[in-house]
């Protein structure tokens, strides 16, 4: 298998289009070689026009390592729910001809590490460290505060440099992953040299041990050589450490803090340490404070009242909420180091560290044209950039004098899942709308239908792929769906089912106690969800319908082929179901979202309710639609349902399980989606 494998990841070549039948891609150039394996620029073809990624493919011996591709394919979903903008975002896992790759946002393809190497790293401004060290402290903040444990794994392989929008981090939650391979690599992660004194022992690592590695990387940054190696054992963080020439007395003094061996002692969180490393220095007390208005971006109006060419007048940013002095360095730290690589100032056209483009970068501006040039960088930059490295570093310093912080402050501000369009702005426009946009029809009065996902064409494998099903789930079989669909984000909620029931006079079901709101309506049959979708369809003008199976399980794998999304084996806290690992099991369903969605952006397609579909039940798939049709039968005295529930054990939320009952029953278990045909385009 290593053998093939690695011969078939050298054949890998410009132009070729892979990738499974229903998600292709086509490569375009071999960026670098991770870790991991190698690392791909390439563009999604599944997407309504072509879209840049990164495919980073796993190497032979990963793909040889026992339950590794599982347990990747279960960290790389988990952290697909990151927030933080500096978080390097993965799209999905994929197989392809026995290989494993996963897509990543399109990012250029140049590591820290590489420009650590190269020298081009100490070529960088102060603002531009500055602005670097607070991105990655944003990245690893933000993933302490939603997931509660440390990135453990930090290194300057896994930090890219991007032209256009800063730093993104990648790795998160990998080290146990990682641990035991790491020495097996071709090219070993050196997370052991930036690990702290704790690391070295099987103790549960807390928000200290990234506060270490960031302490690793600033002094790395400003000394220009690394404090400790990856083959030194412990004792090398008690070696006293010559202070960098970059950084003050008083800055040294704070880095010093973050390196010691005690964790109570270091500063509490990432975003702690940059405060204390970048408010101002109490040894400048002759120099005005910046104020306000010198420090943020003017207003057009501001803008337009000076001497200014038209040109740049036009661009603008709102004005930043009011902060504390010692925060605008670090938020415009942060926006300048952004915008010396919007124009890819560090870096030549072929991608790599170019020390004399570096160099003119870092040079006094001179002339007009070059004052222009930096205007337009820092008016380019994006409002949610400054304003996030801003508020978070803010909001660490807001803790309370006894060390108990507040809760509200630990709220990173970040819209949790895609924003919602408007239906009507979609349908008005002269394109379709692209995959996996989000929007929600409403109509006068105050009605609204539930918010909805398009899905792409494609193709699939339907049924049980892997012999854990029953009979019914056979035989295997390939569904073709030629053109795209909507289907609901979320199971119907109690909120939406209501509207219909009180403009009909139908009866409201019973909510068991449980509350009605955002939970999944409940205790409906397969007619009562069928006439909500005709009433729907009614209310908005819009061909609003139960799913077919077919589209079902195609929207429930979202791309993959495994028992559930997430992987072969249940991971906690990924479902509701009877023993899944959350605060609702075999108790009652869930909120509606309160577990991760799947790569597709849909909700508890395992678990929680089970889900009414369009289809009379078949036996077997031996006469079923192959074009993704639901199955229509006269007569018909069983409708089929799938997902699983709160009620029910892991094995039937598999994606491929099916089952039937009466459409004229109903259970406390029992919800249903909608699904919605788009309009068809030349």
């Amino acid at each position: 298998m290593d053998n093939a494998t690695a011969t078939l990841l050298a054949s890998l070549k410009p132009e070729l289009v892979m990738g499974p039948g229903h998600h292709r891609f086509r490569l375009k150039a071999l960026k670098s070689t991770h870790a991991l394996g190698p690392f791909w620029e390439a563009e999604d073809l599944s997407t309504t026009q072509p879209t840049p990624v990164n495919l980073l493919f796993l190497d032979a011996t990963l793909l040889a390592t026992s339950g590794f591709s599982d347990k990747f394919r279960t960290l790389l979903n988990q952290s697909r729910n990151l927030k933080d903008k500096h978080a390097a975002r993965c799209y999905g896992l994929f197989t392809w001809r026995g290989l494993l790759f996963a897509s990543w946002e399109a990012m250029d393809g140049l590591t820290l590490a590489q420009m650590f190497e190269s020298g081009s790293a100490r070529k960088l401004k102060d603002k531009q460290k500055q602005g670097l060290v607070t991105q990655v402290a944003s990245a690893l903040e933000g993933a302490l505060r939603q997931t509660g444990s440390p990135h453990a794994t930090l290194c300057p392989e896994l930090i890219y440099v991007n032209r256009s929008n800063g730093m993104r981090v990648m790795g998160f939650g990998w080290r146990d992953l990682i641990e035991p391979v790491n020495a097996k690599l071709a090219q070993p992660l050196s997370y052991h040299a930036w690990q702290s004194p704790e690391a070295f022992h099987p103790y549960p690592l807390t928000a200290t041990e990234d506060v270490f590695a960031l302490a690793c990387l600033v002094y790395q940054l400003y000394a220009g050589r690394p404090a400790f190696s990856a083959a030194e054992d412990e004792t090398s963080r008690e070696q006293e450490l010559k202070a960098p020439s970059g950084l003050s007395k008083e800055q040294w003094r704070v880095l010093k803090t973050a390196l010691v061996d005690d964790p109570g002692a270091r500063p509490k969180s990432p975003l702690e340490l940059v405060r204390q490393l970048y408010q101002p220095q109490p040894e400048k007390p002759a120099e005005p404070e910046i104020s306000e208005e010198a420090d943020l971006p003017e207003t057009a109006d501001e803008a337009a009242s000076k001497e200014t060419p038209e040109k740049t007048r036009r661009f603008s940013l709102p004005r930043l909420p009011a902060l504390p002095p010692w925060s605008k360095p670090v938020a415009l730290g942060a926006g300048l180091f952004a915008a010396g690589f919007v124009l890819g100032y560090l870096l030549s056209p072929d991608g790599t560290p170019d020390a004399e483009t570096i160099d003119g970068f870092t040079a006094p501006l001179a002339s007009e044209n070059q004052q222009l040039r930096e205007e337009l960088q820092q008016l380019q930059l994006s409002y949610e950039q400054l304003e996030q490295s801003a508020n978070a570093v803010n909001e660490t310093a807001e803790s309370d004098k006894d060390g108990q912080t507040d809760s509200q402050n630990l709220t990173i501000e970040a819209s949790a899942e895609p924003g919602v369009e408007s239906a009507e702005a979609l349908r008005n426009a002269d394109k379709p709308a692209d995959n996996l946009t989000v929007f929600r029809d409403e109509w006068d009065g105050g009605g609204f239908a539930p918010e909805m996902v398009v899905i792409p064409k494609g193709r699939f494998q339907m049924g049980d792929l892997h012999g854990q099903g029953d009979d019914n789930e056979y035989p295997v079989h390939e569904v073709v769906l030629s053109t795209s669909f909507a289907f609901s984000r979320h199971e119907v909620t109690f909120a939406e089912y209501d509207q219909f029931a009180s403009a009909t006079g139908r009866r409201l079901p019973d909510d068991e106690g449980w509350g009605r709101g955002e939970q999944p309506v409940v205790n409906v049959s397969w007619h009562d969800a069928s006439a909500y979708a005709n009433w729907l369809a009614e209310v908005t003008g819009q061909p609003y319908r139960l799913p077919s199976e077919a589209e079902w399980e195609y929207v429930a794998r979202a791309g993959t082929e495994t028992i559930y999304w997430w992987g072969d084996e249940l991971s906690p806290g990924m479902a509701v179901c009877d023993g899944c690992g959350t605060q609702w099991d075999a108790t009652q369903p869930s909120p509606v979202g309160s577990t991760a969605a799947n790569p597709w952006g849909i909700h508890d397609m395992n678990g929680n309710v089970d889900e009414w579909v369009a289809d009379c039940y078949l036996p077997r798939y031996s006469e079923t639609p192959r074009n993704g049709s639901a199955q229509k039968t006269s007569g018909c005295d069983q409708r089929i349902m799938r997902g699983g529930s709160w009620f029910d054990i892991p094995r039937v939320i598999r994606s491929a399980s099916r089952y039937r009952h009466p459409p004229n029953t109903s259970r406390n278990s029992w919800g249903f989606r909608v699904a919605l045909d788009l309009p068809a385009f030349p």
